[in-house]
Order: C-alpha cells, then sequence, then structure tokens
C-alpha cells in the first residue's frame, strides 16, 4: 500500500523515528521554519507593490492581531497556499531522504 505523502509526517518521511525525542523536535523544528519562510515569500509574492509594505510593516512591528487581520483580508487562500507550501516541502523532504538510502 503507497501512503500519500500529505498524510505522512516529517519525522517518518525522513525515516528518524528512533531518534531521541528532543533531535527528533529540532528537525521538526527547524522544518517548520522553513515552510514558514517559503509562506512569507509566497505571500509577499501574491501581493501587489502597496500590499507588499504594509506587509512588510506588520512583520516588523510583530503584532500578530494586526497581522492575522491583514492576511484575512488580503489572503483569501491562505489556507491552500499553506498546504501546498507543506506538500512541497515534504516531497523535497522525501526525495532528500531516499537519495541517501
Amino acid at each position: 500500500m503507497n501512503v500519500s505523502i500529505d498524510s505522512k509526517n516529517i519525522i517518518s518521511i525522513l525515516g528518524i523515528e528512533t531518534l531521541p525525542d528532543e533531535q527528533k523536535l529540532a528537525i521538526v523544528e527547524k522544518v517548520t521554519a522553513l515552510v514558514e519562510k517559503r509562506l512569507l515569500v509566497k505571500i509577499f509574492e501574491s501581493l501587489d507593490s502597496l500590499r507588499q509594505n504594509d506587509f512588510s510593516e506588520l512583520l516588523e512591528k510583530s503584532d500578530q492581531a494586526a497581522l492575522q487581520d491583514f492576511l484575512e483580508r488580503n489572503v483569501p487562500n491562505l489556507n491552500q497556499m499553506a498546504e501546498q507550501e507543506i506538500t512541497a516541502v515534504k516531497g523535497e523532504l522525501a526525495s532528500f531522504a531516499e537519495s541517501l538510502a
């Protein structure tokens, strides 16, 4: 049975189930940060120049409530973008893990 990459977690994709929990957590945190950075780039690229400036200012202020409001108003497909980026990163990690095997 071939399991979809969407249903797999990072730990199983990388085959690191036997690592200590601290190491697994560190890897998952790094992958999460990578997804977040790539998603921020995609969001930025999807905005017009005026909204790009607004978005940049909100990121600098670290005002999560204002940022969430901005995203809800200006990036209606945010959930879809996030899912696509997660799937892309999982695919890249799976390819990398297979190349090491």
